[in-house]
């Protein structure tokens, strides 16, 4: 059974601790640090148990800066906000910074937590109440539970207990696995006796004890040694889950910021092609900005290159290639929080489309155009574009994904447009197909009639001609296709037109 992760979110010292307590008994500010509990996460990060026997935990961020770092993290782990407003000190300025956050993150689900309700009279709540409505109006919250609490009442954690409980059903049990394994890394300590110890979030898919994955953007691989969760020893971790895992590398080569995860299924990059938007009430971007990005536990520094346009207006979202101070690892989909260079604010969020290697024209309008397609919901469209704007010829399945930033069936890429598949899992844009097509035969046509005796172009001539910066095995599956589909014949080393043959005249 997956476990559910909950996050807390509002002003500082509004009782978001407090709200864990009252759940689980625990004070995540006390607790002793992690490395003298080997190999337990329980600082910052606790759970609970529902009467189902189905365990929740809770990421508590009690600081500012730590919020937008942990709750980066934790994008398509959290599966609920905890929304924490003081009933005595009302709407404050992180509270509208953290549900500006929330919303950028994606969370679709929340209970707003009224808290210190001892501290005010019934009117006072009651005008906190209407405001609270209207903070959260056409927002994921719109219509969620608003919930009074007090740490002076033990019944009001009882009754949130309930709702959770209520709440969590809804919660879909088994997401289809579509990505690969990753886990943001937000801690790394040794602990004696066992060596390094990660700690994060599982995200997309399961992993057990013995794989094999990468810590990117180093590009290691390690070993599983071990895996805990909320202070049990197991053997699969399935994901959206809590974790700590054993792994064979020194902790010194290993910081937050980094990530865990399957071989080859991120892409390593200083440059993002993103949609950027920014929020109401945000000063207006300009390109060549310096931002600050939080994308996982990492914070990245970089500028903005707006595509077309000179700024980006409050309110408004536009494509733009986010050029960064160092490289980072990425992967399609993700998402971030924008916060300026100085003073540091949040003032939006940006989602990956692709992560490319070259920087782009910001007036090249056949790259924006690609870039449409490559954020429209149409996954046979994003297919289609990834293949035919492909560095190389060819494609297999997995470039496809990587591109992509989900696994995807080969219906799925034979049911794109413009696509043929060449060999096995490997694809090809048809366009390009038939230029090349073409070009050779084109080339073998005026080679025939320049040498009628000859069996026809020796096989190197053909790569060094039309396939110099492919690789030999690129070139023979590209051939021998040709041949399968009787454009072309091959005899030994020799390549010529299917219905070519040597005419001897009488000399």
């Amino acid at each position: 059974m997956r476990n559910v992760i909950i996050g807390t979110a509002g002003h500082i010292d509004h009782g978001k601790t407090t709200v864990v307590k009252g759940l689980t008994g625990q004070n995540t500010d006390t607790l002793p640090e992690e490395k003298t509990r080997g190999m337990t996460i329980d600082l910052g990060f606790t759970f609970f148990t529902l009467s189902n026997g189905r365990k929740v935990g809770i990421v508590d961020v009690p600081g500012h800066e730590k919020f937008v770092k942990n709750m980066a993290a934790g994008v398509t782990g959290i599966d609920m906000i905890l929304f924490v407003i003081a009933c005595d000190d009302g709407i404050k300025t992180q509270t509208l910074e953290h549900a500006d956050i929330i919303k950028i993150l994606g969370v679709k689900r929340g209970i707003i937590l009224l808290t210190k309700r001892d501290l005010a009279d019934e009117n006072k709540v009651l005008e906190l109440k209407k405001s609270v409505r209207e903070l959260f109006k056409n927002s994921y919250l719109e219509n969620s539970i608003i919930l009074e609490i007090s740490d002076k009442d033990s019944q009001s954690f009882e009754k949130l207990k309930g709702i959770l409980e209520k709440e969590i059903l809804k919660i879909e049990e088994n997401k289809t696995e579509i990505k690969d394994f990753r886990m943001d890394i937000d801690r790394v300590f040794s602990v004696k006796g066992f060596g390094t110890v990660v700690t994060g979030t599982s995200k997309n898919s399961k992993i057990s004890v013995g794989d094999i994955v990468m810590i990117y953007p180093q590009q290691k691989e390690v070993k599983i040694k071990g895996i805990e969760n909320h202070g049990n020893k197991i053997e699969i971790l399935e994901a959206g889950n809590r974790c700590a895992l054993n792994i064979n590398l020194d902790s010194k080569e290993i910081k937050r910021g980094n990530i865990i995860a399957k071989k080859d299924s991120l892409i390593i990059s200083n440059k993002i092609d993103c949609i950027f938007t920014l929020l109401k009430g945000s000063c207006n971007v300009r390109n060549n900005q310096r931002i600050r990005i939080n994308i996982g536990t990492e914070e990245l520094i970089g500028r903005v290159k707006i595509f077309l346009e000179d700024e980006i207006l409050s309110g408004d979202k536009k494509f733009v290639q986010i050029e960064l101070e160092r490289e980072s690892a990425f992967s399609v989909g993700d998402i971030g929080i924008v916060r300026s260079f100085s003073p540091i604010n949040t003032i939006g969020g940006i989602e990956i489309i692709t992560i490319p290697k070259e920087r782009a024209k910001r007036k090249d309008l056949e790259y924006l155009e690609r870039l449409k397609n490559l954020s429209s919901k149409n996954k046979y469209k994003k297919i289609e574009s990834i293949v035919l704007n492909s560095d190389g010829m060819l494609m297999n399945k997995e470039s496809i994904e990587l591109f992509l930033g989900e696994r995807i069936s080969e219906s799925e890429i034979e049911n794109s447009q413009n696509i043929e598949k060449i060999f096995d899992d490997i694809y090809t844009n048809t366009d390009k197909l038939e230029n090349l097509k073409n070009n050779i035969l084109g080339y073998l046509e005026q080679y025939h009639q320049k040498y009628p005796l000859v069996t026809g172009v020796k096989r190197s001539e053909l790569k060094n001609r039309f396939f110099e910066n492919y690789s030999i095995k690129v070139y023979n599956i590209i051939l021998e296709y040709f041949r399968k589909k009787d454009v072309i014949e091959i005899y030994e080393e020799y390549v010529f037109e299917k219905n070519f043959k040597i005419k001897l005249n009488k000399e």
